[in-house]
């Protein structure tokens, strides 16, 4: 994850293969209720004006941060699965009439498989990138960007050319990840938990 970023703009081509990789991730009923708001340069001022106000940003630990050229929010959108599920080929599902139905909800699996898949993109094109949560600046943020009102907030994501020169870790980085296979705290759990 980087959390220092040049100011220098990524270029459309290379922003348009993430995004467009982004947008080929599999989904339930090919539905695709997943949005991405793309805010470019001077345009990422508004996500932050909202999201961290600048009595705050004086003391944000993260300045560089700020720099990134490029934040992406992405929004699920819940009806479309109402609406596809509801359809003739996926009707005898049960799932077209109420998102109560949904032991998972899909809205929020596909969305955030497209967050993944545009981190992994744009990491192949050699770019950072950082997720991040709108957090309660959710509701303020969807009314900012004309998000319309039945849209989920899943994240955020900065993405541009990484600051080397700013090695900065966070709290996070030092512990350990759980084994594989090795104990009760394992990942891993074969045959049964």
């Amino acid at each position: 994850m980087t959390r220092s970023f040049l100011v220098d703009p990524v270029p459309a081509e290379k922003l348009d293969r993430v995004l467009d990789s982004a947008r080929r991730v599999p989904s339930a009923g090919n539905t695709q209720g997943f949005d991405f708001v793309v805010l470019e340069g001077f345009e990422t001022s508004v996500y932050w004006d909202v999201t961290l106000p600048p009595e705050r940003r004086e003391k944000f630990r993260w300045q560089g941060l700020l720099r990134a050229p490029v934040l992406v929010t992405i929004w699920a959108d819940a009806g479309a699965y109402l609406k596809r599920y509801g359809q003739e080929d996926k009707a005898h599902s049960g799932l077209g009439n109420d998102v109560g139905a949904w032991a998972t909800p899909y809205w929020i699996v596909d969305s955030s498989f497209a967050a993944m898949a545009m981190q992994l993109a744009a990491i192949d094109e050699g770019l950072g990138v950082l997720f991040f949560g709108m957090f309660d600046h959710s509701s303020e943020l969807a009314e900012a960007l004309g998000v319309p009102g039945d849209r989920m907030p899943i994240g955020t994501i900065a993405m541009g050319w990484p600051d080397d020169a700013d090695k900065t870790m966070g709290r996070s980085a030092s512990m350990e990840r759980r084994p594989l296979e090795d104990g009760t705290e394992s990942v891993v759990h074969r045959g049964q938990w």
